[in-house]
């Protein structure tokens, strides 16, 4: 049997449909709820029911008892005067545990912030979930970069140097069939990133961590480097970045990267991985 696609890759009411059809003990209920939370990571402002179900293609009463349903759990907050559902607290603490859980966290904070404060910019940790990189920590310099994502905060793979570091890893038969899932998905996205992320795996190897000038936006240049902790079945990213007018690439290349491949290597002798 196909496996069905990720919960976050699910957009509207027909992709749910094959999915239930593809596994019959896949629940479609819990994954509307799930459809509506994951609207406001997509687009983190207030939305009104009616919005809600255009977007998912889900009718009206029905959002409006799970939007219901998800204020009482504490995962919505509602304002009466708008007439509209903000995320409300719960979704938050869904979050913890996996945060605190990451293996080397807290000994890994001070290496991270060392660097940040180094370079001036933002170290972070991540790991892949279907097209995106999820950060799970950052460290920052107090004049760093001007998108400092924190834990929970989505990039896409293919325009972060962490994501190009994992798809340097991948067989490339994978990797294909990664890149062209991407290229369908999200074409905007893939078109203006998908030279650097040829260049970065087509060098990684040889430099040992991949680049990013600028494609993840906000005017950042970044390396990455994929280490090979395991976190459950997913592997351990690890990403500096710096704002576009201060990581030349003749830097990147020359002190930064090897810095943070410095920084991944010492996490692996901590974690016993060689």
């Amino acid at each position: 049997m196909r496996q069905p696609r990720p919960v976050h890759q699910i957009k509207d009411l027909q992709d749910l449909r094959r999915v239930r059809d593809d596994d019959p003990n896949f629940s479609g209920t819990l994954a509307k709820g799930l459809m509506i939370l994951q609207t406001f990571v997509q687009e983190p402002r207030a939305h009104a029911n009616s919005e809600l179900a255009e977007r998912l293609g889900l009718p009206r009463p029905t959002v409006s008892r799970l939007c219901r349903s998800l204020q009482v759990l504490g995962f919505l907050d509602h304002d009466e005067r708008l007439d509209r559902y903000f995320i409300g607290p719960a979704a938050v603490t869904l979050g913890y545990p996996y945060v605190i859980n990451t293996p080397l966290i807290a000994q890994l904070r001070p290496a991270m912030q060392a660097i940040a404060d180094r370079f001036e910019g933002a170290a972070s940790v991540g790991v892949t979930m279907d097209l995106d990189v999820v950060y799970v920590e950052t460290s920052t310099h107090d004049q760093g970069t001007l998108a400092r994502p924190g834990a929970g905060a989505t990039r896409g793979i293919v325009e972060t140097a962490m994501g190009r570091a994992w798809l340097a890893q991948l067989a490339p038969a994978e990797r294909n069939s990664f890149l062209a899932r991407s290229k369908l998905e999200r074409p905007e996205t893939y078109g203006r990133s998908i030279a650097g992320a040829k260049e970065s795996v087509a060098s990684y190897a040889k430099r040992g961590f991949a680049v990013s000038m600028g494609d993840a936006g906000y005017g950042v240049h970044a390396v990455g480097v994929a280490s090979r902790i395991r976190y459950g079945q997913r592997v351990l990213l690890f990403n500096c970045a710096l704002p576009g007018y201060r990581g030349k690439q003749a830097d990147l290349l020359k002190m930064v990267g090897p810095a943070l491949v410095q920084l991944v290597s010492m996490s692996g002798r901590q974690s016993g991985v060689r």
